[in-house]
Order: structure tokens, then sequence, then C-alpha cells
């Protein structure tokens, strides 16, 4: 179903996620989603987005872990977890009718999914490369299909 997500970008592991049968569009970590409709983003929602994460400062992080959500979703796990948790917490509080994960989950447990179902040279390729340093410095809404990730705004993370 497809729906937008508010998100952190991790644009170094394009190249990895490539290698994999079925990549994900656009390697991420989400904060909040599923979010609202796509008709309903507008000016004044962006705007309250903007001011929202205008006091967030951007701050490193590793994606060295490899997890799994169940037998199926693996996942890999970023650290320190500590500022996603309360930047979702701080968007959940904005935005109650959006509770994170559509409130299918009690704990936030941040993640970068990979995929479903890896196979062994598929996670080994995923696992090789790591651990891979980040830096959150900026958040994304973004609207998700089956097939595509489309970029609807930006919000730079200040200094």
């Amino acid at each position: 179903m497809a729906h937008t997500v508010i998100q952190v970008p991790v644009p170094e592991l394009e190249s990895i996620t490539q290698r994999l049968e079925r990549p994900p569009v656009c390697p991420h970590i989400t904060l909040l989603g599923p979010f609202v409709d796509r008709r309903d983003v507008n000016e004044d929602l962006v705007d309250t987005l903007r001011a929202l994460l205008a006091q967030v400062r951007p701050f490193d992080f590793m994606l060295s872990a490899v997890g799994r959500f169940g037998s199926e979703v693996t996942y890999l796990a970023p650290e320190p977890a500590d500022p996603f948790i309360r930047l979702t917490n701080m968007l959940a509080a904005a935005f109650p009718k959006w509770p994170p994960y559509g409130g299918a989950f009690e704990e936030i447990i941040p993640h970068l999914s990979i995929g479903a179902a890896l196979t062994s040279a598929e996670e080994e390729a995923v696992r090789g490369p790591l651990p891979i340093s980040s830096t959150a410095d900026e958040v994304t809404l973004t609207w998700w299909s089956e097939d595509a990730a489309e970029e609807l705004a930006r919000f730079p993370l200040h200094l």
C-alpha cells in the first residue's frame, strides 16, 4: 500500500544494496510511517515539519549490526539508536494520529530494512562492508509505493 514516510536517507548504503536481487528503492531509517496520505501533504504540513526539525542537529551513527524481525525481514541497526528514537517520539507527539509503524508495535526499534528472505550470498554482501559510518544531516518526507519512492520535501538538519 502506498504511503508517506518521514525518514533519514542513508545514501552510503546504495552501492551495497544494489547487489541484492530486490534492492530497497531508497535506503533509509524510518522515523514516522506510515504517515499522511499524499493528498494531505501541503504547505502547512511542510512548514510544521520544518519548524519541528529546525531544532534538530545532525548526528553521526554507524550501521554495524545485522538483525531480523521474525524469520524474514533483515535489517541494519543504527548505533546509537537513541537519536532516532528521540526523533520518532518528537514526531509522534506532534502528530498523534500517526503512531510509529501505524501503532503495530509498542517498541521503537530504529532500523534500515534490507529485505525479506535474503539468500546467504546476499546477507554476506551486506555484512562484508560493515561497519558503515553515516551522518543524519537531513530528513525527508517521501512517498512510497510498491516499487518507487518520491521525495516530497527535504529538511536539512542545522549545525
